[in-house]
């Protein structure tokens, strides 16, 4: 494990005190989980946004009105196959 000092504004200071108290878990632990799902998070959103930039540079998508039309079908024609790929 690696120790890494931060500086964290008042306001998340004190929820996160108030949280350990309440949880009866360690700050650290709270603060640990919290960037773990973020990092997480973020990762993911890049690998999705990585995929969706390499769908665009081969031409892959589609078509946005196509997309809202098929959106507003969704109540009256459940199981609507999405539009077709350009």
């Amino acid at each position: 494990m690696t120790k890494l000092e931060i500086m964290l504004p008042d306001a998340v200071s004190g929820a996160v005190e108030t949280l350990s108290r309440q949880t009866g878990q360690s700050q650290e632990a709270i603060i640990t989980r919290a960037v773990e799902a973020y990092v997480e998070g973020r990762a993911r959103w890049q690998a999705d946004m990585e995929r969706a930039l390499e769908d665009i540079e081969r031409d892959l998508g589609h078509d946005g009105d196509e997309v809202l039309a098929w959106m507003d079908r969704w109540g009256d024609e459940p199981g609507a196959p999405p539009p077709p790929l350009s």
